[in-house]
């Protein structure tokens, strides 16, 4: 370690105690970014490839901070090391709009490679992550693919179930290029950590087949020595490093307290005369820094891999990778399947080689047995790993699994849909339909839950041609994950062209004034059973996704749902559908085990129920009208 390297260290540890104490209402986690401030300092001035004036690059290598709350160090690694992030956006800390946010946001921060803050998410998706660069890497070779992953977490990560799953994948899977250092500090937001963890976590990394070490957070060459034996090792490494948290201030070092919030006035006074800066300084980046900081800001690697792509024999195949997709021709139906039957004969006739993914064990239910990953009993990694899998480019990944175990999944939909990541959930076992498999697995509440989440969509097909339309809706969305929830049970092709696309259509029509049902899945063959079962007209709408809907003009929404009463008709829970219609036949409560057609009967799907409701609701909304005029 030189001078400037103690230098630069010093500072970053005065920025972690600055941008808390400064931000509004003295917000922020300082302890530890201090404590992993020399690791920090390392990796990006000695061992990560990347060019800050091009942060996207796709050879780069990946730093995920999966302990986020630690951000302040990242942040002022990156304006150090000439990522376009300036001292006034530093002083701009958890404010909103800002550059600097409370946690990392990749699609707010130049050089933040995964957004994280849930604990365990961000090592999860690491792997992921790894495991792109694996395949890229195997389809184009070292000359466009050689990089690595890195992850910083701390015990909290560890803790986080979703961090066993991804490490015994990545473990199983021999990701080679992931490295992950873990900050063993000793304590909790909640007190010392053998309050509640001490398992031997260097023995259950080694049993998932990693490499595991140790060095000490302020051993600089022991540091550098861990990483070397990581990258050379075939197995993925797991780095102890012990740390202090909020060293080397006097009193709080060590202290659980030293987590957050920001330090006092006093303990930042008393902790820059201990680091050599100015104790009533902010912000203190001396002039001696600034040499280091254009040396890394002018990193040419970039423009370097550029050329190698544009001389390379593959150089169109990467341009298909990183294209939108363009699927094949669609195949035929010629009669009642099942949409997750449909979903599995579209995936075996789509000619995508970036199209990636697999089950949660599964394959058979789903029918993704032509996926190249199996995922096993792991829900909760397989959604995150998918999440690193589209952060990392190049690849459009899928997962599957049957619908109610999506609640497994929801830490990691949520960070799909906040970064807008292009994951496709293939989820089966739709409705009660599904039968004997009881409550357990009949999805009630999950259809609901999901649409409640911002830039999710939802796509429920009614029929293969849904199926087929709502596949091509998800691979062309890269900007945001997308679920297709598809029936156990066969469903009767539309006759007519369907629209997923526009989110819902008309599937009979009637007079703008009559009566309309509004459907998804298989709720739209109950709907036109029971409009056969009616006196007078009624038109019947499928609704795939309401989202889609939802973007279509005020004037075509008016046109699909007309200006007469409306029904929803949904085997889940009615919340939300009164957004659209006036009432509900849905499922507010839990369903049983039973054959499917029995259950749908029992809980009153059947289009005898169905018309018997659109009877009462016309007689009703008429009724209204007539006491009013």
């Amino acid at each position: 370690m030189i001078d400037t390297d103690r230098l630069a260290i010093a500072c970053l540890r005065g920025l972690s105690l600055d941008l808390p104490r400064q931000a509004d209402n003295g917000s922020g986690h300082s302890g530890t970014a201090m404590a992993l401030a020399p690791l920090g300092w390392l990796l990006y001035s000695k061992i990560l490839r990347y060019d800050p004036k091009v942060p996207q690059w796709p050879d780069r290598d990946r730093l995920v901070m999966s302990n986020g709350h630690a951000c302040v160090l990242l942040y002022g690694l990156l304006h150090l090391c000439g990522f376009d992030l300036s001292l006034e956006d530093l002083r701009q800390f958890r404010r909103p709009g800002s550059k600097t946010p409370g946690h990392p946001e990749s699609w707010v921060t130049p050089g933040v490679d995964f957004s994280t803050g849930p604990l365990g998410q961000g090592l999860a998706a690491a792997v992921g992550m790894a495991w792109a660069e694996q395949r890229l890497g195997e389809e184009f070779g070292p000359d466009l693919v050689d990089h690595y992953t890195y992850v910083l977490c701390s015990d909290g990560d560890l803790m986080e179930g979703v961090s066993a799953e991804a490490s015994s994948l990545a473990g199983h899977l021999g990701l080679r290029r992931l490295i992950v250092f873990y900050d063993d500090n000793g304590v909790t937001i909640d007190g010392p950590c053998s309050r509640s963890f001490t398992e031997d976590v260097l023995a259950r990394y080694q049993a998932y087949g990693w490499q595991v070490l140790s060095a000490g957070g302020e051993d600089w060459a022991g540091l550098e020595q861990a990483v070397r034996a990581a990258q050379s090792d075939p197995r993925p490494s797991l780095v102890r490093v012990r740390t202090v948290i909020g060293y080397p201030s006097p009193t709080m070092q060590g202290r659980s307290q030293a987590h957050s919030p920001a330090f006092s006035h006093e303990e930042i006074r008393a902790t820059k005369q201990l680091l050599g800066l100015d104790p009533e300084e902010l912000y203190q980046l001396p002039a001696a820094l600034e040499e280091v900081r254009r040396e890394l800001a002018g990193r040419n690697l970039a423009a370097i891999w550029r050329e190698r792509l544009e001389a390379h024999p593959q150089r169109d195949l990467w341009s298909t990778f990183h294209s939108p997709p363009r699927p094949g021709p669609r195949p035929a139906f010629s009669g009642p399947t099942a949409t997750r039957a449909a979903s599995g004969k579209i995936l075996q006739n789509l000619n995508l080689p970036q199209l990636v993914g697999g089950s949660a064990d599964l394959a058979g239910s789903t029918n993704t047995q032509s996926g190249q990953l199996a995922f096993g009993v792991r829900e909760g990694a397989m959604a995150a790993f998918c999440n690193g899998v589209a952060q990392h480019g190049g690849l459009i990944p899928y997962c599957s699994t049957y619908f109610a175990f999506s609640d497994q999944m929801k830490p990691s939909l949520r960070l799909a849909a906040l970064a807008g990541l292009g994951v496709i959930c293939v989820w089966t076992h739709d409705s009660l339909a599904l039968g004997e498999d009881g409550p357990t697995h009949q999805p009630v509440e999950q259809l609901a839950t999901l649409r409640a989440l911002p830039n999710f969509w939802v796509l429920r097909p009614a029929d293969a041609q849904e199926t087929m339309q709502a596949w091509e809706v998800a691979l062309q969305r890269r900007d945001g994950p997308c679920g297709l929830v598809l029936s156990r049970q066969t469903l009767p092709l539309l006759s007519l062209e369907t629209r997923v696309d526009l989110g819902a259509y008309i599937v009979r029509d009637g007079p703008f004034g009559c009566p309309t049902l509004l459907a998804s899945g298989s709720e739209v063959h109950l709907c036109l059973a029971a409009a056969e079962l009616l006196e007078f007209p009624v038109r019947v709408v499928s609704m795939p996704c309401w989202e889609l809907f939802e973007l279509q003009t005020a004037r075509y929404q008016t046109e699909v749902l007309g200006s007469g009463p409306r029904l929803a008709v949904e085997a889940a829970a009615s919340l939300g559908w009164h957004r659209w219609a006036d009432e509900v036949v849905g499922l507010d409560r839990f369903g049983a085990s039973g054959p499917g057609p029995e259950l749908m009967e029992l809980y009153g799907f059947t289009p005898g129920a169905v018309a018997a409701r659109t009877r009462t609701l016309r007689a009703c909304q008429s009724g209204s009208r007539s006491s009013k005029a």
